[in-house]
């Protein structure tokens, strides 16, 4: 599995208690315009986060830009409520103890795309090691959006159409099955020794990869995409439960990964080759972005997009964001 990723979500605003999609720029008919109300959540997230202690994790916005209708964010997550102890590799010097209290942050990068005029948009965010922040950004978002605007629902959804997931496929060979689970069970954490925090936030694999230069059958997976299979009696193998079942495709030089769960719609991830990475094996923010577009530009099509609408849309931003401010309010006051 490729360390680095972009997995896609589409972003559509519509009144409660209906589903029709509203246009971006006036979701209201007042003038309020997604972007802005977008770009005021992510300052709110600069400047006093979301701690959610139900699920024990923080995120918060490091970095906030834009240019036209596109917004760069990078986003940092963690998690607290474990304690462990940090050594040095090798030589096992201890470092620090972590309390409960203390929070591991980890960033991500993100690109909104919210075109003018237009009823759907893209969140691209970064994934490393298959995880990622959609789950808390888009948790704090609705329920900020919920408070500003009762009368809206904010979806922020994959983005994985039938017609995409089978261009995927179509295109390309199936390298590689992986059958990941966010955890690792109790009986192998046991017989390697694992600690607790090891157990929790470590993941497994299995792996069945193709022969060289062949590939693996298509068919089992394409019933899963079109729904003749259901996902979920593939997503156990000898008494392990998975949380992912996940198909990596070669299209030419380029690899693509569909991630099917159980009760989800499929989803596309778009794997970055470790030859964009530098020396260090570090991804730059400038090549992220880079390929982040190219995801975007590839997938406008199946969400009735233009390329153009995509890369360009001219757009002046107000220089006061206090108006378009959006905080995630406490949690007894959000959305059930």
């Amino acid at each position: 599995m490729a360390e680095y990723s972009i997995a896609a979500y589409k972003i559509t605003v519509h009144r409660r208690q209906k589903k029709d999609p509203l246009e971006f720029d006036n979701f209201n008919g007042g003038g309020s315009d997604l972007l802005k109300v977008l770009h005021g959540y992510l300052k709110s997230l600069q400047e006093d986060g979301f701690d959610n202690p139900d699920s024990k994790k923080v995120i918060k916005a490091s970095e906030v830009s834009h240019d036209n209708r596109h917004i760069q964010a990078t986003l940092g997550l963690g998690e607290y409520g474990v304690e462990s102890i940090f050594e040095e590799r090798g030589s096992g010097a201890p470092r620090f103890n972590r309390e409960q209290t203390d929070v591991e942050i980890l960033r991500y990068r993100n690109l909104l795309i919210l075109p003018k005029g237009r009823e759907v948009g893209l969140l691209l965010t970064e994934r490393i090691h298959n995880r990622g922040v959609y789950s808390m950004f888009s948790t704090g978002l609705r329920r900020a959006f919920r408070k500003r605007f009762p009368e809206y629902v904010l979806d922020v959804n994959n983005l994985s159409p039938e017609a995409a997931v089978s261009r995927v496929l179509d295109g390309g060979q199936v390298k590689k099955i992986r059958l990941v689970r966010n955890s690792v069970p109790r009986d192998i954490a046991d017989r390697y020794e694992l600690g607790q925090h090891e157990t929790e936030l470590g993941t497994m694999e299995t792996v069945i990869s193709s022969p060289r230069r062949s590939s693996l059958s298509k068919k089992l997976i394409e019933k899963v995409v079109h729904g003749e299979t259901d996902v979920s009696r593939l997503l156990e193998w000898q008494g392990v439960e998975y949380n992912d079942l996940r198909v990596e495709v070669r299209t030419g030089r380029t690899t693509r990964t569909v991630s099917v769960a159980s009760g989800r719609t499929p989803v596309v991830t778009f794997d970055i080759g470790e030859e964009l990475l530098d020396a260090d094996g570090v991804l730059s923010d400038e090549v992220f972005y880079q390929e982040a577009i190219k995801v975007a530009l590839d997938l406008a099509e199946d969400i009735s997009l233009t390329r153009s609408s995509v890369a360009e849309q001219q757009f002046t931003w107000p220089e006061n964001w206090n108006d378009y401010r959006l905080e995630v309010p406490p949690s007894e006051d959000a959305e059930p």
